[in-house]
């Protein structure tokens, strides 16, 4: 489970990155955003279909327990130029 769990971690930031068109190295830690724990305790649990919503790095980020990750604009009407990521663990 480790490993997935990881991995979806990396989506989050890979995807706010590629939104952002900013560097990983230059987003605030994820862990300021939301309860690493928590959420590694929840995507852990396979009996369930979960989904977490959050705020990072003015944006907003759906995680499903299969992996999906979605990232979109809090300020859609504000920020046009502002695409929506969507991405998959495999």
């Amino acid at each position: 489970m480790a490993e997935h769990y990881d991995r979806v971690l990396l989506l989050i930031t890979e995807a706010v990155s590629d939104m952002l068109e900013r560097p990983i190295e230059d987003l605030p830690p994820l862990s300021e955003s939301i309860d690493l724990e928590g959420l590694d305790a929840v995507m852990s649990h396979t009996a369930s279909d979960v989904a977490v919503i959050f705020s990072y790095a003015g944006l907003r980020v759906f995680v499903h327990s299969e992996g999906f990750v979605y990232v979109r604009p809090m300020c859609e009407d504000e920020c046009p130029n502002l695409g929506r990521k969507f991405v998959h663990s495999s």
